[in-house]
């Protein structure tokens, strides 16, 4: 008796060629998405590492404000000041008088002073040769420091100023010594950070208490120590007084600092793109993809140099928004245009060197 062979037939086939495929487009998108979720971890752990580096020596400053006019018996009075106001861009910017922590461990400021006759400030600029030639003064245990980004519009830099001792000619919180310098960089500063979007500083202290009745207050985002350089603002609830600026007996410093920094994402993020010109008005904002953007209430996009509040997010499309906002100017964007978030990160400071003496204001 002949064996028959035995084989499949025409429909087995097809239908274990369908299985086949069902089972490897699940896989596909399973990796797809497997690979989406890695990317979004990597990414939010990059710019978790770039906050703290940014944040701690910030906050270290912070809580070295020195508040005190009088440093100690035989000091004399100092001027010690911390303004924060908004630069010509409408940006966050903070100058303070800090105390100098690393003044016998750093090697330019243990031997500045060491020599009589100095005439040179450590800022940051020529300071290892200014300390071979023996002309630096001496730190006297405090100094100037500010925080400000880079001098162009659009800018990401985020510059650190740096002086000791304390007033004189070079002081930062002189305006024209953070002005760019011949080569296009703020004098008296160096970058420390990149990919910076945006940063604030709030504060609380003077009247503006943090809690009233239970209920924690908004802060104010501007701050003078004096009440007497910045201009009058009533929304902060403290009186500017001019005739205060060289008393040092009614300075107000803040007992809570809040820093607000937004962080660009990392580079292998995908941007949507401007699908169509908008104006300055526009509050539908279409674009070719939102897959990459976070979904949340109070969410913030940037073009150019314009900051956007965003109502609703859609699959191509940002609804319902808010021109110009944190302290820049609503304006047109061409087609192409990239539409950038970032990755926001908060840190609260506690000022030990808080001073309200003066009571309601």
């Amino acid at each position: 008796m002949m064996n028959k062979e035995q084989g499949m037939t025409l429909i087995e086939i097809l239908v274990s060629l369908g299985i086949f495929v069902m089972l490897g487009s699940g896989l596909v998108v399973f990796l797809k998405d497997g690979i989406s979720t890695w990317q979004v971890g990597e990414s939010r752990r990059e710019a978790i590492e770039r906050s703290e580096a940014i944040l701690q020596p910030l906050c270290a400053d912070l809580r070295s404000l020195f508040s005190q006019p009088d440093p100690g018996p035989g000091g004399g009075l100092v001027d010690v000041l911390l303004l924060c106001d908004r630069d010509a861009l409408g940006r966050s910017r903070l100058r303070m008088v800090s105390v100098l922590d690393e003044e016998v461990r750093n090697p330019i400021t243990r031997i500045a002073g060491s020599l009589t006759g100095g005439l040179a400030d450590i800022d940051y600029r020529n300071d290892a040769m200014e300390a071979r030639l023996g002309i630096l003064r001496a730190p006297g245990g405090l100094c100037e420091v500010s925080y400000s980004m880079g001098p162009a519009a659009g800018s990401e830099v985020l510059w650190k100023g740096f002086k000791s001792p304390i007033g004189g000619e070079g002081t930062l919180f002189n305006q024209a010594n953070l002005a760019p310098d011949v080569d296009g960089t703020p004098m008296r500063s160096r970058p420390i950070a990149d990919g910076v979007l945006y940063i604030e500083w709030s504060f609380w202290g003077g009247d503006r208490r943090r809690w009233v009745d239970g209920k924690i207050q908004p802060p104010i985002t501007r701050w003078d120590s004096t009440r007497g350089i910045l201009p009058m603002d009533r929304k902060t609830g403290i009186r500017w007084d001019p005739d205060s600026r060289d008393d040092p007996s009614d300075d107000v410093f803040p007992d809570t600092v809040e820093v607000l920094l937004v962080l660009r994402p990392a580079r292998s993020m995908a941007l949507a793109r401007l699908i169509s010109d908008i104006d300055d008005r526009t509050a539908e904002i279409r674009v070719d993809s939102t897959a990459q953007y976070p979904v949340g209430p109070d969410h913030y996009i940037r073009i150019d140099s314009e900051w956007i509040r965003v109502g609703r997010i859609t699959r191509g499309a940002f609804l319902d928004c808010e021109r110009g906002m944190r302290g820049s100017v609503a304006q047109q964007h061409a087609r192409l245009r990239p539409v950038v978030h970032g990755s926001e990160f908060r840190k609260t400071v506690r000022i030990p060197g808080s001073r309200d003496p003066g009571g309601q204001r």
